[in-house]
């Protein structure tokens, strides 16, 4: 049995070990669970497509993903396995091995198991065959997919998010700033519409760090027409975005309606560093940091609700410090790279052994 792992995103994964020995950018874990693994990495490339490929697409995902699954396919054996960062990669590999009875098992980390079209598909490969096991970041998604998927799954894994924390970690210094900064980051599923009508009108220098690996045509998410003038939109280097972090006094991070905790990325990091965050309510883990009064959360577009929670830390820098502390502490405790790596080794060494019914 030989293992293989695929990537939804080509990274550049040497300038990653490189650029993080050198603290400038966080570790990427794939190349780790690669090698817990003795796995060959494989990823897409978004000039090797044909026009199959772009047929593919109109069904799910990308060209590039179903030009990877072609690449790949030949490359397996009967009672090999495949461990894919996103069920983009994923799931048309798996598609092309059900067709072709070819036997691979396959254990896919889902983002958003609320897309009927990956329901369904979920559901296509079950019955097709497919020894399949979902890696999911929420209960929620967890039930969904059970429910979807059918029966014959050979298994549902929750498994948290993680963040570097050697790399993203607290200033040796934190100052508060006149007038206050207020930062965020990412794309998919932002709400910074409602963000800016919440500061817009307030004394503050908002700085939004507007990029994402994973952003594509179909990201979801708001920006305001016009940009007010206290705000900056604009792209920022690892490096650059951890010393916002550090040096925010609140870091917002406003989010559409969604059910896979989308922001959890911006939020770990936020966090690791020391940062005092509002976060727009969402289910799973974020509602959980909520609810441990680790960060403030704000109902889904309430723009009066996020000016409140703003003010509320920037008038008492005590406690929001004071909090910001323990939820640093939490996520050194929970949601550490290593912590996720281990847990995640776990469960795909196990999937190596026979499947039993859930």
């Amino acid at each position: 049995m030989a293992w293989h792992v695929l990537s939804s995103t080509y990274f550049d994964f040497d300038r990653f070990a490189r650029e993080s020995k050198a603290d400038n950018l966080p570790e990427h874990l794939l190349p780790k669970i690669a090698g817990r693994l003795d796995a060959t990495i494989h990823q897409p490339r978004s000039d090797a497509s044909s026009r199959l490929d772009r047929l593919g697409a109109l069904l799910y995902a990308y060209p590039e993903h179903w030009a990877l699954a072609r690449r790949v396919y030949p490359l397996l054996a009967d009672g090999d396995a495949v461990y894919t960062a996103g069920c983009d990669g994923g799931i048309p590999l798996a598609l092309l091995c059900g067709l072709r009875r070819r036997s691979v098992s396959f254990a896919i980390a889902f983002s958003d198991t609320s897309r009927p079209r990956t329901r369904l598909l979920g559901w296509l490969l079950v019955l097709l065959g497919v020894r399949l096991t979902a890696v999911v970041t929420t209960g929620q998604q967890a039930a969904t997919v059970r429910q979807s998927f059918g029966r014959r799954i050979a298994g549902v894994h929750v498994i948290d998010g993680q963040t570097d924390c050697n790399f993203f970690r607290p200033a040796a210094e934190r100052v508060e700033h006149e007038p206050p900064l207020v930062a965020s980051s990412g794309v998919e599923r932002r709400d910074y519409a409602t963000m800016a009508t919440a500061l817009a009108d307030r004394p503050i220098e908002a700085r939004v760090c507007f990029a994402s690996p994973n952003q594509t045509a179909k990201t979801r998410y708001t920006l305001p027409d016009p940009v007010p003038e206290n705000f900056d939109f604009s792209w920022l280097e690892f490096i650059e975005l951890r010393d916002l972090y550090q040096q925010a006094d609140v870091v917002v991070v406003p989010l559409l309606e969604n059910r896979y905790s989308a922001g959890l990325t911006t939020l770990f990091e936020a966090m690791a560093c020391g940062a005092p965050v509002v976060v727009t309510e969402s289910p799973g883990i974020i509602q959980d940091l909520i609810d441990l009064d680790l960060v403030l959360g704000v109902p889904v577009g309430d723009d009066r609700a996020m000016k409140a929670a703003v003010d509320r830390i920037l008038g008492n820098r005590a406690e929001a410090m004071a909090r910001a502390a323990k939820a640093r502490q939490y996520i050194l405790d929970n949601y550490s790279a290593q912590s996720f790596l281990e847990r995640l080794a776990s469960i795909l060494t196990d999937f190596q052994q026979p499947s039993t019914t859930p």
